[in-house]
């Protein structure tokens, strides 16, 4: 688990996957987010991570206001034929036994014959679905921190500055599955947990 305060930043507009993005303008928070990239990149090509979990805490009262869920299916041809363990704590282990981990025999096979420009309008469909979240979704009032979580094999370098911790599940939240995609080596599926307002 990682953590950073989210400070009130400045925003540049650029233009991905044909979509129009607001991204960090703050040095930290790019330089916060280039890091965890970096590490995630490396578990990913070894097919080490089963989910990547983003959890928004409100600073003041530590309450888990939003949990975006990224389960990550590695497909055969891409992972060895282990089954996926975390390497958080006790919590999260219990949290990956219950969710029943992929096993050899349940993961589908790569898919080579999808296109660069299929894999790019499914992305391109996700960011649209999570940018218009903001249509159900809570608006955040005050400050606010938020967490990276990834659940990793056992056998996962795992760097010093990563921690062990629960799974942040936001108690009696509301939950809403969105769009997944795939590519020829994964397949990604989104869940948004989120607190109801008072």
């Amino acid at each position: 688990m990682r953590t950073l305060i989210i400070p009130r930043f400045t925003t540049n507009r650029v233009k991905k996957y044909g979509l129009n993005m607001l991204v960090s303008a703050d040095d930290q928070v790019k330089a916060y987010i280039k890091k965890i990239m970096s590490q995630l990149d490396r578990w990913m090509q070894h097919g080490k991570i089963s989910k990547l979990v983003i959890v928004i805490t409100d600073k003041d009262t530590g309450e888990h206001v939003e949990r975006w869920q990224f389960d990550v299916q590695i497909f055969a041809s891409s992972k060895s034929k282990k089954s996926s363990k975390s390497t958080t704590s006790a919590a999260t282990d219990q949290e990956n036994s219950s969710s029943g981990s992929a096993t050899a025999a349940t993961i589908p096979e790569a898919d080579p014959s999808k296109t660069e420009a299929e894999i790019q309008a499914e992305i391109a469909a996700l960011f649209r679905q999570i940018t218009a979240s903001v249509t159900f979704l809570p608006q955040l009032a005050g400050d606010c921190t938020f967490n990276v979580l990834v659940y990793a094999d056992a056998d996962s370098d795992v760097p010093m500055e990563w921690g062990d911790s629960d799974a942040k599940e936001i108690v009696n939240g509301e939950r809403v599955q969105l769009r997944g995609f795939s590519t020829s080596n994964h397949r990604v599926e989104t869940l948004v947990s989120y607190r109801l307002g008072n």
